[in-house]
């Protein structure tokens, strides 16, 4: 999700010059990324049987974890995905109560294609999430309902509000619930972890193309995605397994640590002074390395917060 709407004179500039160096620029992002990314992981074989996956807007679920989401379908496991703000804020030429009424059809399709069993709405206002009591409770209800092995959110050092909202909504949910016991997996979307943070790998090579197919859904967004999509194949790097050719990355812990992490940092700095989004793939880099010591800077108070898992 973008946070600045660009002017449609500036918007068609920018991207006609991204274009024109894209020959250029490609190159280049595929050494350094490639390098970067390069590491002896193992991937993470899925064990659950019931996974829960929080998503601020309709798209981030398939961004961050839609290749995981379709292994867990193709497995038979029981998947629920909350998609927590209305997407009135989108990038988009449509009226609001159009855009809202698309976004809704659109976490349908991708329902579909994705093929998680079953899909809720918070609906709060886009740009607007908070970790309100009454969100809290619909959210405790939820998982005594469906009894989560796995819940899955964005990652809480990120340039969105609503993204680092929707950590905060799980952190007080979880400090709710006694002795919580799921595995809590925070992936990325906008901003990527440090590789450091990286501690669970996904293989997706078998459902990496149903992921493409089903980030094709979102025409509501006039922003690109092609940034997310290659990211998945420069980390098949982090893994030693030679057919790995597609990944998505989490870091995973502990509802404790993850609570504790988070506290250590929550509302400490404006992320989106700091950090570009990464849905461009000629502007990865940039996105990537962009105040990287910052970023190492606000990870490792994280982990004075939480010891590490």
């Amino acid at each position: 999700m973008l946070t600045d709407i660009p002017l449609k004179g500036d918007y068609v500039m920018k991207r006609q010059l991204l274009k024109s160096i894209t020959p250029i620029i490609h190159p280049i992002t595929d050494i350094v990324l490639e390098r970067y990314y390069k590491s002896n992981l193992y991937t993470t074989e899925l064990t659950e049987d019931r996974a829960l996956l929080l998503a601020p807007h309709v798209d981030d679920e398939t961004i961050g974890a839609g290749g995981t989401l379709r292994k867990y379908a193709n497995q038979g496991a029981d998947t629920t995905v909350i998609f927590l703000t209305n997407g009135a804020g989108s990038v988009s030429d449509l009226e609001e109560s159009e855009l809202v009424k698309r976004r809704r059809e659109e976490a349908y399709k991708a329902q579909d294609m994705i093929g998680f069993q079953d899909v809720r709405f918070f609906d709060a206002p886009d740009g607007e999430l908070e970790s309100t009591d009454a969100f809290q409770q619909q959210l405790i209800d939820i998982i005594e309902e469906k009894q989560p092995e796995v819940i899955y959110a964005p990652v809480f050092v990120d340039c969105h509000g609503d993204h680092i909202e929707t950590a905060h909504l799980l952190r007080d949910t979880l400090a709710k619930v006694e002795n919580p016991k799921m595995v809590v997996r925070l992936y990325e979307i906008n901003t990527t972890l440090p590789k450091e943070e990286i501690n669970c790998v996904i293989d997706i090579t078998s459902t990496f193309d149903q992921k493409e197919q089903a980030v094709g859904v979102f025409t509501s967004q006039a922003i690109d995605f092609d940034g997310f999509l290659a990211l998945a194949r420069y980390k098949s790097q982090l893994v030693q397994q030679p057919k790995v050719e597609a990944v998505e990355t989490f870091w995973q812990g502990s509802p404790t640590v993850f609570i504790e992490r988070f506290d250590a940092v929550y509302g400490k700095w404006t992320y989106s002074d700091y950090f570009k989004q990464v849905n461009k793939s000629s502007t990865l880099l940039y996105a990537i390395f962009k105040n990287a010591n910052f970023k190492q800077k606000v990870y490792e108070a994280t982990r004075k917060g939480g010891h590490s898992e």
